[in-house]
C-alpha cells in the first residue's frame, strides 16, 4: 500500500472518530432517548443522508455495478417502487411511530400487546437483520482486504472493531453526523470512478454509455415483455414499506427528527435520492462492460469482484487510497445503523433494564458487533452478494410489516394482541408462504414479501 494511499485512509478514519468524540460532547444528557433517538435533534440533512448511507453499503458499491455488468438497467425498478411505498410511510406510518415509543415494536405492543410479544418481535426482527447486515459486513471487506494484503476474515474484524467504537462514543447522533461525511465520500468514490474508466479505456465518457445503450445495458424497462418491470416496482413498493417502514434501522432516523413533519419530507424525498444513487452506481457496471469487450475476463472471474479488481488492478496512487475509503464509508455506515437499531432493541424490547442507559449501550453494542462479526465470516464464501442480501430480508420481511398493519393500522379490523404466540404464527405461517413460492411456485422473487405479508396478515385476522 503506498504512502498517499495509507495517509487517505488514516485521515478518514481520523476524522470519523473526531466527529463522533465531537457528537458526544454536545450531547447535554446521556439517557436513552440521547443514545438511541439523539434527543429529537437530527437534522433534515443528517436523517436524509442517514438514511441513503445506511441503504448504499458495500453491496450497493459493489454489488450493483456487477448486476449491471451481467444484466442491464433494471434493479431500477425497485427504486422506483419505493416512491409509492415510502408516500405511504409518510402518511400512514409515520404518524403512528413518531413520539410514540423508544422503538417502533414498542408501539407495535402499546395498546394490545404483552412485554413478553413485544420481546418476540425485537428478537425476529434482530435475527433477520443481523442475517441481511452480516452479509453486508462481507461485501465490504472485499476490497479492503484486497487493497491491504490481508485475509477476508481479517479485513472483517477489523471494519468491525472501528465501527464498533465510534458507534460506542456518540450514540444516534454520532451515526447520523459520520453519515453526512460518509455519504459524501462514497458519491465522489462513485464520481471519480465515471471519470477515471473511460480515461483507462481511452475513450470518452459518451461514447462508452452510447456502446453500453447499443449493447442494451442501459435498459430499465424491456418493453416487449414489461412483466418483470410490473413484479420490480411492485416489489420495491412492498419491501420497502417493510424495510423503511417497521425496520428500527430506518424508522430511528425519523423518529429521532426534529419534528414529524421533517420525518415525513425526508422518508418521501430520499426515495429519489435512492434512484439517482442506483443510476450512478448501475452506470459504472455499464462503463465496465464496455472496457471489457476490448479486454476480456480471465474464464471463472466471479462478476461481484468485477469493480474492486478494477480498481485494484487500474487506479492510480491515491484514487485507490480514495475507493477503499469510499467502499469504507458505505460499509461503516451500514454497519453503525445496525449496531445502534439492534442495540436499541436489545435495550427497550427484548432484555430487562437492570442497568443504567451507558452500561447496557456498551454492552449490547459489544454484543450485536461480535453477532455481526460471526455472520460475516460465514458468509465470506458465499456468491451473489446483493441478491442473497435482499432475499435473506424478503423472506421475514413481509410478516413484520403484517404484524405492525394488525396491531398498529388495523387494529379494530384484526383485533390480536401481540403476544409470543401471535408473533411466532405471523412469522411462521409468513415464511411458510415465502418457501411455498420459493420451492414449488416458482413466481418471482419480488413476490416474497406480498406472500409473507399476505400469509402473516391472514393468520393474525384467524388468531
Amino acid at each position: 500500500m503506498h504512502l498517499i494511499d495509507a495517509t487517505i485512509l488514516v485521515l478518514y478514519i481520523t476524522g470519523v472518530f473526531i466527529l463522533a468524540w465531537w457528537s458526544q460532547r454536545t450531547r447535554q444528557v446521556n439517557d436513552a432517548e440521547s443514545v438511541y433517538l439523539a434527543s429529537k435533534s437530527l437534522t433534515p440533512l443528517e436523517s436524509l443522508c442517514s438514511i441513503i448511507a445506511t441503504e448504499v453499503s458495500a453491496l450497493t458499491f459493489l454489488g450493483i455495478p456487477a448486476l449491471a455488468f451481467e444484466s442491464n438497467f433494471s434493479f431500477v425498478q425497485i427504486y422506483i417502487g419505493a416512491i409509492g411505498g415510502r408516500l405511504l410511510i409518510a402518511s400512514l406510518f409515520l404518524p403512528k411511530v413518531y413520539d410514540s415509543g423508544l422503538t417502533v415494536y414498542e408501539v407495535m405492543a402499546k395498546q394490545y400487546g404483552l412485554p413478553s410479544g413485544q420481546r418476540m418481535v425485537g428478537i425476529m426482527y434482530g435475527l433477520s437483520k443481523l442475517l441481511a447486515v452480516g452479509v453486508r459486513l462481507f461485501s465490504g471487506c472485499i476490497l479492503v482486504s484486497a487493497f491491504l494484503e490481508v485475509s477476508i476474515i481479517t479485513g472483517i474484524v477489523l471494519v468491525t472493531i472501528l465501527t464498533f467504537l465510534y458507534t460506542l462514543i456518540g450514540g444516534l447522533k454520532a451515526v447520523a453526523r459520520t453519515d453526512v461525511v460518509q455519504m459524501a465520500l462514497f458519491i465522489i468514490g462513485g464520481l471519480v470512478a465515471h471519470y477515471l474508466i473511460p480515461s483507462i479505456a481511452e475513450q470518452s465518457w459518451s461514447e462508452m454509455m452510447q456502446t453500453a445503450y447499443r449493447l442494451d445495458k442501459t435498459v430499465i424497462v424491456d418493453w416487449s415483455d414489461p412483466t418483470p418491470f410490473i413484479f420490480g416496482v411492485l416489489g420495491g413498493f412492498l419491501f420497502d414499506m417493510a424495510t423503511h417502514g417497521v425496520d428500527q434501522d430506518f424508522v430511528q432516523r425519523l423518529t429521532a427528527g426534529k419534528s414529524l413533519r421533517q420525518g415525513q419530507w425526508v422518508i418521501f424525498f430520499s426515495s429519489f435520492l435512492s434512484i439517482a444513487m442506483g443510476l450512478l452506481f448501475l452506470s459504472i457496471g455499464a462503463l465496465l462492460f464496455v472496457y471489457h469487450q476490448a479486454h476480456p475476463l480471465p474464464e471463472g472471474f466471479n462478476p461481484d469482484h468485477i469493480f474492486s479488481s478494477f480498481i485494484v488492478e487500474h487506479f492510480p496512487v491515491g484514487l485507490q487510497g480514495l475507493m477503499v475509503a469510499g467502499i469504507l464509508a458505505a460499509t461503516m455506515s451500514t454497519l453503525d445503523s445496525t449496531i445502534n437499531a439492534l442495540s436499541a432493541t436489545l435495550y427497550n424490547d427484548i432484555l430487562p433494564k437492570k442497568d443504567t442507559e451507558t452500561t447496557s449501550h456498551i454492552r449490547h453494542t459489544l454484543w450485536i458487533s461480535v453477532a455481526l462479526l460471526i455472520v460475516a465470516i460465514l458468509a465470506s464464501n458465499s456468491d451473489g452478494m446483493l441478491m442473497l442480501g435482499l432475499k435473506i430480508q424478503s423472506w421475514t420481511g413481509g410478516s413484520l410489516l403484517g404484524l405492525f398493519v394488525a396491531t398498529v393500522l388495523l387494529p379494530r379490523f384484526i383485533p390480536v394482541q401481540l403476544t409470543v404466540g401471535s408473533v411466532l404464527t405471523a412469522y411462521t405461517c409468513g415464511t411458510l408462504m415465502v418457501a411455498l413460492n420459493q420451492f414449488i411456485l416458482g413466481w418471482n422473487w419480488n413476490l416474497n414479501v406480498y406472500l409473507g405479508f399476505l400469509g402473516s396478515l391472514l393468520s393474525l385476522w384467524i388468531w
